[in-house]
């Protein structure tokens, strides 16, 4: 709220501070001060639609505040270990997949499981653990989500069984869902980490994860303030009725038999009924899901009821879908050929794959000084996405990047591609934030996670599918070219869409 009173003093009014509240803010009697608790909870009920009881009163921010210097670096840390370790999580895993398949007895159809298990639990839940921070104490849900990590973590490193290993990721992921990620340097880093732990064993790595944890979730536990719920004063009842359990099973079960349509066409074909039924089934409940969400009253689905009229939403969540799509499938197959077919060394195919981290760690900091990299969504998106489709088109000619192939294609792919990819990632959750009113703030980090997540699933469960275009085996490129062909095609499509962006007037 400190930002709101600042400007009480100045001639504005509070539609012009909130200018895209919905019906606007109502008017103030004599003009009071944004400070008066009247204005205040007036204000709060218009940027929490749905959520009659937010009220979390001054005074509870001036306690947080007055935290002592120490507690707030120390709170600090946990947070970034969080985040580090959600982001590192996915990563790493990557580089993992080979080694986990061959000890867990997972075919290469399969092995988008290994990875697609935690991301379809983590798209699926991640509207669902925004509300639960809304209805419940967010540093209760904070701390639990950090101690089931820890927890989790050190199960799935004993675990020799591929069905209980891919349940128990499922698990971690609604855990690590309740923390929030952040971006390319946890990437680079869980490259070298992973391949580090893969010297020994892929059990080290979740092992490490939760030596790492275990003590700042004692820390988060000790040192969080207890902070009140947005809308505490709600009954039980009112409280499992936003939590919208029917849309996150919708959302999930559509996920879920999607990758396993596909996973299943790379041995049984694409008219087989095995992938039919699945696939199709999947779509119904992806429609299912939409018509659901927008049948709720405002406040009681995961998504604004009013979403698909936000300003360019369509064209974001194609471009979203297709960023993520493009980095899962590069990086997957990239990895997996390397360590399986090439026999190259878990760490070495790290340092291989490193360009790309590396990359986007530099690109990610050039958007600063050069914002209309981000401003400019309609002239840039199109130009990033033609080079995400030259990387794809230097991995699908590479024959999986043997020798001096490395050099010629797969490295300039990777350099290239990832330029285009990060400045597309950057900018799209950027525009999806700002097409969403300031009412729903709160929710739309969350949303563009989501469509990023699900990109990344469609992405690995249908690359998974496209070996079937070769003899079947990894060994094939053609399989693997022919995926390469398919991201490349489905990221500049994107860019294409992009064209039909309305630049919003300021």
């Amino acid at each position: 709220m400190s930002d709101l009173t600042n400007t009480s003093s100045s001639s504005r009014s509070i539609k012009e501070i909130v200018p895209d509240l919905e019906g606007g803010v109502p008017e103030m009697e004599d003009k009071e001060d944004l400070t008066n608790g009247s204005a205040l909870t007036t204000l709060e009920n218009n940027l929490n639609p749905g959520l009659d009881d937010s009220k979390i009163s001054v005074d509870e921010h001036i306690e947080l505040a007055a935290l002592p210097k120490s507690t707030k670096n120390l709170l600090l840390l946990c947070f970034c270990t969080s985040m580090f370790i959600d982001v590192a999580g996915v990563t790493a895993t990557i580089l993992m997949t080979a080694e986990i398949s061959k000890e867990l007895g997972i075919g290469v159809g399969d092995q988008a499981w290994v990875l697609g298990t935690y991301a379809i639990a983590f798209a699926a839940s991640l509207l669902l653990a925004g509300r639960l921070a809304d209805l419940y104490s967010p540093s209760v849900v904070y701390t639990i989500g950090f101690v089931g990590i820890a927890i989790l973590n050190l199960i799935i490193s004993f675990l020799n069984d591929r069905y209980s290993f891919f349940i128990l990721r499922a698990i971690s992921a609604l855990a690590a869902v309740l923390t929030i990620p952040t971006g390319a340097l946890s990437n680079t880093v869980a490259m070298i980490l992973a391949g580090l732990f893969l010297l020994a064993s892929w059990k080290w790595y979740f092992r490490f994860v939760t030596i790492i944890v275990t003590p700042f979730a004692f820390l988060a536990w000790k040192y969080m303030p207890p902070t009140k719920a947005v809308s505490s004063s709600l009954s039980g009842r009112d409280k499992l009725k936003r939590l919208d359990l029917i849309g996150v099973i919708l959302l999930l079960s559509a996920l879920v038999l999607f990758i396993l349509g596909f996973t299943q066409a790379e041995s049984r074909g694409w008219s087989s009924v095995i992938f039919l039924v699945p696939f199709l089934v999947s779509l119904v409940l992806f429609g299912l899901f939409v018509y659901w969400e927008m049948s709720l009253e405002e406040g009681l689905g995961l998504l604004p009821k009013r979403v698909w009229s936000f300003p360019n939403i369509f064209q974001l969540i194609i471009m979203a879908l297709a960023i993520n799509l493009w980095f899962n499938t590069t990086q997957l197959r990239l990895s997996t050929y390397f360590q399986d077919v090439l026999d190259i060394s878990p760490i070495i195919t790290g340092v291989k794959m490193l360009p790309m981290g590396i990359t986007a760690l530099i690109t990610g900091f050039l958007t600063q000084p050069f914002p209309f990299l981000v401003t400019k969504p309609r002239i840039v998106l199109p130009i990033c996405t033609l080079l995400c489709l030259v990387g794809s088109l230097l991995f699908a000619f590479s024959d999986g990047g043997e020798g001096m192939m490395y050099w010629k294609f797969v490295f300039p792919g990777l350099v290239i591609g990832t330029i285009g990819g990060i400045i597309a990632y950057i900018s799209a959750n950027t525009c999806i934030i700002q097409a969403f009113p300031i009412s729903y703030a709160g929710i739309s980090g969350s949303f563009a996670n989501v469509i990023f997540q699900i990109g990344g699933v469609i992405g690995v469960a249908i690359q998974a599918g496209l070996l079937n275009t070769g003899d079947g085996t990894l060994e094939d490129w053609t399989g693997s070219k022919n995926s390469y062909f398919f991201a490349g095609a489905v990221i500049v499509s994107s860019g294409l869409v992009m064209l039909t962006y309305r630049e919003r007037k300021v």
